[in-house]
């Protein structure tokens, strides 16, 4: 399988390599129903199947890569943005779960801005809010998936705050100031789960007693595979819901619409990150 996946890399990298001689300076990778960039200037876009040679199965995903540069940007260098992503509760493993990543790290792109819907553990948030991840929980990792553990309840979350998740926050804290429409954007740990089913209530407190401040089914994998390479990545989970004790539960319906709604300040934050 890895010399598979290897081979995988090898080819999607010289695919892009074809499409775009110049690397682009950032990637961004969009979650369910997250609606971000959608003008690109000079946009070219390709369908996953056509660049990873698979396609991703849920809804809200699109499954494509498009490149082209940021309207009104100093620097016309152009970014990646990848509508989509692979999950494990898809049957996929985690080579193909991290491929995207794997690529985009051997084709030299310095920046990754990973995304995701995220149902709210911490009861201070709301549906919409932003969350700047901090630190991850991993309870998506194959060897736990072999043997039916969690991790131990003891283990302290991950830190994964690096320069790029300080200058996330720092150009939030500077919208905030500019306008008073603009949410201040949350911070906090995200447990990654492997789904594809909404937790139950005593699911939920564990998660809160572990002191997780989100919940949701992907980007652990991206951030692990980004870690100590020369890509740097930092993640931002978009509230959709969140879980109260005399509160139905919404579906996945409920979630896209969220991420709809949080798209227009999470593309504010990216544009002004980057431009």
């Amino acid at each position: 399988m890895k010399e598979t996946i290897s081979k995988s890399v090898d080819s999607a990298v010289q695919f892009l390599k074809e499409v775009s001689p110049v690397v682009p300076r950032a990637a961004i990778v969009l979650g369910s129903g997250v609606q971000v960039l959608e003008a690109l200037e000079g946009a070219s876009s390709y369908p996953y199947d056509k660049v990873f040679g698979i396609a991703p199965g849920v809804v809200g995903h699109q499954g494509s890569l498009t490149i082209g540069r940021l309207p009104g940007s100093k620097d016309k260098t152009p970014i990646a943005v990848l509508r989509g992503r692979f999950h494990l509760y898809e049957g996929h493993d985690w080579s193909v779960v991290t491929l995207p990543t794997r690529v985009l790290i051997e084709w030299g792109v310095p920046v990754l801005l990973l995304t995701n819907a995220a149902g709210g553990l911490n009861k201070a948030f709301e549906v919409g809010d932003l969350m700047v991840l901090t630190g991850y929980r991993d309870h998506l990792n194959p060897k736990y998936q072999e043997t039916g553990l969690l991790p131990a309840i003891k283990a302290s979350a991950v830190d994964c705050k690096n320069k790029l998740t300080e200058r996330l926050v720092s150009v939030g804290e500077s919208l905030v100031k500019e306008d008073k429409t603009f949410k201040p954007l949350r911070k906090g740990v995200y447990a990654g789960l492997l789904g594809p089913n909404y937790e139950t209530m005593a699911e939920i407190e564990m998660l809160r007693r572990l002191n997780a401040d989100a919940v949701g089914m992907s980007t652990v994998p991206e951030l692990q595979t980004a870690h100590g390479t020369k890509t740097e990545a930092a993640a931002v989970s978009v509230i959709t819901n969140v879980w109260e004790e005399d509160k139905a539960i919404g579906g996945h319906e409920e979630v896209l619409e969220a991420s709809k709604q949080a798209s227009k300040r999470l593309d504010k934050l990216f544009t002004t990150l980057l431009a």
